[in-house]
């Protein structure tokens, strides 16, 4: 059921919401049992999609139209077409659609050419308008987020010399994808100075993540609950 109002108030994590119909709010019982039930608000971005948003979005669909063949337009109405198709958002104009809108355009752009491995003039990174999700596409299809080559996963903190890192437990630690060469860089200069030198970030993926992506089985992460568990019983 979709209720249909503005938001009034914010006080913390409470909001109060005034909505357009009470007949709506009456028919409320029809739907839930609950007093209090669970709801989804969300809120429509009535921000303009910005210059540096537009910029970037044609940016990436130039690469991606070099590399298939396509001339720009016809690039740019086939991924959105993708776009659309593959999110469920309703088609959109550059013209007047939101910043909400231009942004996950262009992480699906990226991620189109991440998974692709479309070559690209510029790094990923001038392009990218969400880090986070960026650093997670990186890790996904293994493309350094720095230059594009084949990538390795990076810990932002050092596991130590000599472990087993299929034996390591990388739940709860800030990864990011880096080739070898930019791996090494990131040892040599010390990760806070690399970190600012690129405007990068490591993310914590949760466990089906880890296990979706490669880097870590349900099964080794069993055992070493399992270990703990056995671990604690007998301290205790």
């Amino acid at each position: 059921m979709d209720l249909w109002g503005r938001i009034t108030a914010i006080k913390g994590n409470q909001i109060a919401i005034s909505l357009e119909s009470r007949e709506e709010l009456a028919s409320l019982s029809l739907f839930t049992t609950e007093e209090q039930p669970q709801v989804v608000v969300s809120v429509q971005d009535e921000r303009h999609i910005s210059k540096v948003q537009r910029k970037k979005a044609y940016a990436v669909i130039g690469e991606i139209a070099d590399y298939t063949g396509y001339i720009p337009q016809e690039a740019k109405e086939w991924m959105k077409f993708l776009f659309t198709m593959e999110t469920g958002n309703p088609y959109f104009s550059f013209a007047d659609t939101d910043m909400t809108t231009a942004r996950e355009f262009i992480s699906f752009l990226l991620e189109y050419a991440l998974k692709y491995h479309i070559p690209m003039r510029h790094s990923a990174l001038t392009y990218q308008d969400d880090l986070d999700r960026y650093m997670y596409q990186s890790l996904k299809y293994r493309s350094c987020v720095i230059c594009g080559k084949h990538a390795d996963v990076h810990h932002i903190s050092t596991i130590g010399m000599g472990n087993n890192r299929e034996l390591v437990d990388h739940r709860n630690k800030h990864l990011i994808a880096l080739c070898r060469e930019h791996h090494q860089l990131a040892h040599q200069l010390g990760w806070q100075t690399f970190k600012k030198k690129y405007h990068v970030k490591g993310i914590i993926l949760d466990p089906q993540m880890l296990n979706q992506l490669g880097i870590m089985t349900y099964k080794r992460m069993e055992e070493i609950d399992d270990k703990h568990r056995r671990s604690n019983w007998q301290t205790n």
